[in-house]
């Protein structure tokens, strides 16, 4: 892959459906871009896929070094998995030994939440603030959590997984092995599992289009009654999760990314809402509430990112 740069670092982001990869400098300058399905069926498939993005990534240049946001729980020193609920083949293996060899260079993992989480604080919507929450909403619903300009991670790292407060617990079976956990019902599978299910006895403007959050809130904005209350559902239960969190930590800035925070602002101030509702007044008050600003490059850039702080330690 030749000499290592000093310059350029490599962030990969698995999600539940698809990877994104970037080639950054140490500024936060994406130089270089990939996106595409992600092959999760085996461990084998993956680990392959990722070796080939982060060859293609760094080209004949070179990188110093990986840093990989993974949609679960991740030991930091090891890089090792504990478990990654939509990517479960991960499950158990160590990145930071096994696939730094496969690529010659330092691997650095965290939670794809915090990874976001620090890039936004970095230079997105959470600058300027030391004590805020991220939440990303996509097929999973995570967080990350900045606590005095750092990563809250925990003991173990599970602390900021927000998607498994449980809502409804007569509610869908969840991957965490709850039952109606905040994603089964605010992740992208849910929004669409409600929406098909409101279509079988209901009129829609809905009714043949391909069904994804962005159509949805589209549809709910032009007044459609299914579409409202999918969206009003899912506001709720991230308002019982963020709202959990601001009532425990009283944080100053909520940052809201990943895919479905696409739909904007008629989203963002329905959560809101719902989570001034379940906090104290001073609390709520205390809480600016933002859209994420780097838009699909934040938990790429976020993975890189992690790799800088690595590095550095």
């Amino acid at each position: 892959m030749g000499a290592p740069s000093t310059l350029r670092f490599v962030g990969l982001d698995i999600g539940g459906s698809f990877l994104k990869g970037a080639i950054v400098n140490p500024s936060g300058k994406v130089e270089g871009r990939l996106h595409e399905k992600v092959e999760k069926d085996s461990l084998e498939a993956l680990l392959a896929q990722l070796e080939r993005a982060v060859r293609t990534l760094a080209g004949p240049s070179g990188a110093r070094a990986v840093g990989v946001g993974i949609p679960g729980i991740v030991e930091q020193q090891s890089a090792r998995v504990f478990v990654a609920p939509n990517v479960p083949a991960l499950n158990g293996y160590a990145l930071g030994d096994d696939f730094s060899k496969r690529v010659g260079m330092p691997i650095f993992a965290d939670n794809d939440a915090n990874a976001a989480a620090l890039a936004e604080a970095w230079l997105g919507a959470g600058r300027g603030s030391g004590r805020q929450i991220f939440v990303s909403l996509g097929t999973g619903i995570g967080a990350g959590i900045i606590l005095d300009g750092h990563i809250w991670s925990g003991t173990s790292g599970y602390a900021g997984e927000i998607g498994h407060i449980q809502v409804d617990p007569k509610g869908l079976a969840c991957g965490c092995g709850s039952r109606g956990c905040v994603e089964t019902i605010a992740g992208i599978p849910g929004w669409i599992r409600r929406t098909q299910a409101a279509l079988e006895t209901r009129e829609s403007s809905l009714r043949g289009q391909e069904l994804e959050p962005k159509t949805i809130v589209a549809a709910a904005q032009a007044g459609d009654a299914v579409a409202l209350e999918i969206v009003d559902e899912s506001a709720d239960a991230l308002g019982v999760g963020i709202g959990a969190a601001l009532n425990l930590l009283n944080l100053d800035r909520v940052v809201l990314g990943g895919g479905v925070a696409a739909a904007g602002e008629f989203l963002l101030l329905r959560i809101a809402e719902a989570v001034r509702k379940r906090t104290f007044a001073q609390v709520y008050a205390d809480s600016a509430f933002k859209l994420a600003e780097l838009s699909g490059d934040a938990g790429v850039v976020g993975a890189a990112r992690v790799a800088i702080i690595g590095l550095s330690r």
